[in-house]
């Protein structure tokens, strides 16, 4: 490129877009028409495929709809104490009067259901006199010893579920004088008391109301419901109804004559000149077909020639305006985003751009303003850390004049309380001195969590001589992690805090338990007490992170408990990456402070 068209390099972005993508965009419009007439036919088909499978798809859901119907009516009739009690308690003209008073409103009104049959049977399977009706009213039916004869009740004693799905022909004269195919559901009835076969039910729908449901608006395709013997069950032709597939006018007489009809759809979606959806029924195992042929499809491919190079024209005249529109869309914001950089770099921070929407252009001034922010929030930062690190050296080189005075004082006054015998007064000076030693540390920042153990312990010995009454405390640590380097003053706050809060507002009485121990890999630090507790607000408060914590609108009774909490806060986030700080609180019953520290996850040599 650098060679052979140096003057590229130096023209504007705009023009680059235009040079490079108007010449592409025009040759891929022309061979994408060129080449969207050559396979205009194969879409066209592969669209025809998918509006039949969409059809195939309705049908079966159709089915479906009728199958779920059915059960739910078998499961109504299970549980319907009138035709239970007609079962049970004996046939009679008043209960039959009954059950067809309960059920007949329920099949006019239904969209599914058109005929009932229920089969009382007797221990021995050969007696009882059908209950019959339809939505026109009672009907007849064959008797059950008739019916037993029947290929339908011999598929039902081989059903594995206990129920089948077939079609009822009119000539098998189940329901003499009803013409209709009927698809139906055939089920034992069973006794809810105790779950006995009391009856043998027959759920039928016309197949012909079914085929009425089916799409009819276009000529060309034709839709049908076959079962898994390859027997029509509904179609868009109603002459189909009850016919084997291999019947239907897409074979000839020789597949009629050397096909069986379970391998007629296979035969047919294997056959180029028809287009073949089906999709198959998940309650009834049905397949839902559409079928329509190839040929009548060639004919829309006509048009498309011409609209083709019509269509390229227009185009290409509107992708040339859309490119220098587009163009000029991308570069104007470059060259705002570029000035207000160069200012930037004269030393400006309060530069920001603004362009309006929040696509890569927004999203892209929008981090330009988010960098430049940071940038100056990043340098008053370390302006503010240099400051306060210089008065960090200060009160440390302050605090380094006295401490050997202060131990020599200790020792002293602990000396003259053994020579007059007072050990308590002893012990509470020892306590105080271990306190003050283990709080310096030697200038280190880091300890044991051993001896921030001991400096607690110290604390709340001192603490518990302050308190005449039933204050008493309990340290419970693993001693796997008694070795564990900590920023130090981590526990003392927080002894402090339950003190002040816990303690001291019972006179005195209560409980301070401090726990260190191991779990998932985690170190908890934990102080609990069982004080007045705090308001479920000023828990959530408290628990926000250090960069949210509102520190003036911490209302705590002691003005430096927020304070204290707020910086254990900020030197978990400065020490450790994985660290989190928790409290749990409940008004009369009690605080619970949790720190929660990643073993190996430490930061700055903790």
């Amino acid at each position: 490129m650098r060679t052979l068209f140096p003057p590229f390099r130096h023209i504007t972005l705009q023009r680059k877009l235009l040079t490079l993508v108007i010449p592409l965009l025009i040759a891929t419009i022309g061979i994408t028409g060129l080449y969207s007439y050559y396979i205009a036919s194969g879409e066209v088909v592969d669209k025809l495929r998918q509006s039949q499978l969409n059809m195939a798809i309705k049908t079966k859901d159709q089915l479906d709809y009728f199958a779920k119907s059915t059960l739910s009516f078998s499961n109504y009739l299970f549980l319907n104490p009138t035709v239970q009690g007609m079962l049970m308690n004996g046939d009679t003209p008043q209960r039959r009067d009954q059950v067809y008073k309960n059920l007949l409103p329920l099949m006019v009104t239904g969209e599914t259901i058109q005929s009932l049959i229920l089969y009382p049977t007797a221990s021995d399977e050969t007696s009882g006199q059908p209950f019959a009706i339809t939505q026109t009213g009672i009907a007849s039916a064959i008797g059950f010893k008739a019916f037993t004869k029947t290929r339908y009740y011999d598929r039902l004693a081989q059903s594995e579920t206990g129920e089948i799905w077939d079609m009822l022909y009119p000539s098998d004269y189940i329901l003499p004088g009803d013409y209709h195919h009927k698809i139906v559901l055939i089920k034992p009835y069973k006794n809810y008391y105790n779950y006995s076969r009391s009856g043998l039910l027959i759920i039928g729908m016309d197949a012909d109301k079914l085929s009425k449901s089916l799409y009819h608006g276009n000529q060309n395709a034709h839709q049908f419901i076959m079962n898994d013997e390859g027997i029509v069950l509904a179609a868009s032709d109603l002459q189909w109804i009850g016919k084997p597939m291999i019947l239907l006018p897409m074979f000839s007489e020789t597949d009629t004559a050397n096909l069986h009809p379970e391998n007629g759809l296979a035969v047919l979606k294997n056959n180029r000149q028809y287009i073949v959806s089906d999709t198959v029924s998940d309650i009834t195992g049905w397949h839902s077909v559409v079928i329509q042929d190839r040929s009548t499809l060639v004919l829309e491919l006509k048009h498309i020639g011409s609209a083709t190079f019509s269509i390229m024209a227009i185009v290409t005249i509107i992708t040339i305006i859309l490119s220098w529109v587009i163009a000029r869309i991308i570069t104007n914001p470059m060259k705002k985003l570029m000035l207000s950089m160069r200012a930037l770099q004269m030393g400006d921070f309060t530069q920001r751009v603004h362009f309006s929407g929040n696509d890569e252009i927004g999203r892209l001034g929008h981090l330009y303003n988010t960098m430049v922010g940071r940038i100056k929030t990043l340098i008053d930062d370390v302006y503010a850390s240099r400051l306060k690190q210089k008065e960090a050296e200060l009160k440390a080189l302050q605090s380094q004049i006295n401490p050997h005075f202060l131990y020599n004082t200790l020792n002293m006054i602990n000396w003259s309380a053994m020579q007059k015998g007072d050990h308590e007064i002893s012990e509470m000076v020892v306590s105080l001195s271990q306190v003050f030693r283990l709080s310096l540390n030697s200038g280190n920042d880091l300890v044991e969590l051993q001896h921030e153990i001991e400096l607690v312990r110290n604390y709340l010995f001192l603490q518990k001589k302050r308190f005449t009454t039933r204050f008493d405390f309990e340290i419970d640590m693993e001693p796997s992690i008694q070795h564990f380097r900590m920023p130090k003053l981590l526990l003392q706050p927080l002894v402090e805090n339950a003190i002040i809060h816990a303690i001291e507002p019972t006179g005195g009485n209560g409980h301070i338990h401090i726990r260190a121990y191991t779990e998932n890999g985690c170190i908890l630090l934990e102080v609990a007490d069982n004080g007045l507790g705090m308001p479920e607000a000023k828990v959530q408060l408290l628990n926000l992170a250090p960069a949210q914590e509102p520190i003036k609108s911490l209302q705590i009774n002691a003005a430096h408990s927020g304070m204290a909490i707020s910086n254990i806060k900020e030197r978990l986030a400065l020490f450790y990456e994985q660290a989190e700080f928790h409290i749990e609180s409940r008004e009369s019953m009690g605080t619970r402070v949790q720190l929660k520290i990643k073993q190996g996850g430490n930061g700055n040599g903790a």
